[in-house]
């Protein structure tokens, strides 16, 4: 089956320049460099799936430096409709479940790189000296404290056939446990250039709040991302925000695998338009109409800036990089050659508006056999729900989410607590 075969099971028809020229000239140890939203997921696992055809036998690990990335990952492959069988592991993620999933020995592992090394100590039965590797996002992935690591999951590999380090900014210096191999650069950063639009808000004294919300209430704006650079900053904005009436979603690393997850769910399927969050937003979700990005705090490297752009423009589409700062502040260096828009603060707040949706949790999942076809039947057969008021359905394993009309909130709250779906009981609840 040829690349672009593979492709086009994923149900679109052209693959972009980056992912044709990569197929086309990638050995079997490459560094991919392209831009965030550019398509690199589908480009690394259509090469991974030409590599495996010639190694059938072969057991592949993908790493990804966050939970969120590695699910993300996990179902992007899955798009190829293969039928290779992918385990899912990382930290939060039920380590029993996991282990019977190993046990079938599967030909590609997604994983986080500290939950996969715990399978390898533990000896987890299923799991063998694998022989391709991609490690995505690998410039963050051998930065954040993961590289002690990543030795020791490549020690544990067999002969590695076949490796692929992905990101869209680039590292100096290799690390040493990869110095034996001799990488092939595939870089397309400058071809397919986002079409961003840089912007300043400057605010009077140093009450950038003020000047935010103030912004937010008087633009009409759909998707956004609010980042942060600390977990307590995040804190403090969002629940500020929700004071001024700003609905918004919090999402970093200090929370909960299910809150992290909640936060998603509830931001992608348009229940709430704005995440405000630190940088491990910048690399771990997959939303592809964000509209602009907000540097409520400036971080700390022009390649970290670049990963947080990036969550906008994607696919050829256009986006809005705002840059907030206090009179006084003065704007990071790396962002001296950027040509940057000054915007006038209207500092009148207006009241905000509610989003079309809310979202409702149901208390049965994968391990239910729920299935979204299932759901779909239930609100249109069994309910006065319409199909125009059924928007995303995200099915867990022990859970679903489900986005309603919110016009249909007070009807929805009358079957409270309890309904059945395929003759099971269901609790019924909206997501808080």
């Amino acid at each position: 089956m040829t690349p672009i075969e593979l492709f086009q099971k994923t149900g679109f028809e052209k693959p972009t320049e980056m992912q044709e020229s990569y197929w086309e000239n990638a050995s079997n140890y490459t560094v991919l460099l392209a831009n965030t939203g550019s398509g690199k997921t589908i480009a690394f696992s259509v090469h991974l799936e030409q590599i495996l055809l010639q190694n059938k036998q072969s057991q592949s690990v993908i790493i990804c430096p966050t939970r969120e990335l590695a699910i993300q990952v996990s179902k992007n492959y899955g798009q190829l409709k293969t039928g290779r069988k992918i385990a899912l592991c990382y930290g939060g993620h039920s380590f029993k479940n996991e282990c019977l999933q190993l046990q079938e020995k599967p030909e590609i592992i997604v994983t986080t790189p500290g939950r996969i090394l715990d399978h390898i100590e533990r000896n987890t039965f299923g799991l063998i000296p694998f022989e391709n590797l991609i490690v995505d996002e690998y410039d963050k992935t051998m930065e954040m404290g993961f590289l002690n690591e990543i030795s020791k999951i490549i020690q544990f590999a067999a002969k590695l056939k076949s490796i692929q380090l992905v990101s869209a900014t680039e590292i100096v210096t290799m690390p040493e446990i990869l110095k034996d191999y001799s990488f092939s650069k595939h870089s397309f950063t400058t071809l397919e250039l986002p079409k961003i639009s840089y912007k300043s808000l400057e605010s009077i004294g140093h009450d950038k709040l003020n000047t935010l919300v103030s912004f937010l209430s008087n633009k009409d704006f759909g998707s956004i991302l609010i980042f942060c650079t600390h977990r307590e900053s995040a804190e403090r904005i969002s629940k500020h925000l929700i004071e001024f009436g700003k609905s918004n979603v919090l999402f970093h690393g200090g929370m909960e695998q299910i809150d992290r997850e909640r936060a998603l769910v509830k931001f992608r399927n348009g229940s709430e338009n704005c995440l405000v969050c630190t940088d491990l937003a910048a690399r771990g979700i997959d939303i592809p109409e964000i509209e602009a990005v907000f540097h409520y705090q400036f971080p700390h490297s022009f390649e970290d800036f670049t990963h947080r752009n990036g969550r906008t423009a994607r696919m050829k589409n256009n986006g809005d990089v705002y840059l907030l700062h206090s009179e006084n502040e003065p704007l990071p260096d790396y962002t001296s050659q950027l040509n940057f828009q000054n915007i006038a603060i209207n500092y009148e707040i207006n009241d905000f508006k509610d989003s079309n949706w809310v979202t409702l949790y149901l208390s049965a999942g994968r391990k239910e056999k729920m299935r979204k076809v299932d759901i779909v039947g239930f609100f249109l057969k069994e309910t006065q729900i319409s199909k125009e008021d059924l928007g995303i359905i995200d099915v867990y394993d022990s859970y679903s989410y489900v986005a309603i009309s919110r016009k249909k909130s007070t009807y929805i709250k009358s079957l409270f607590p309890r309904i059945k779906i395929k003759k099971q009981p269901i609790l019924l609840s909206f997501c808080r």
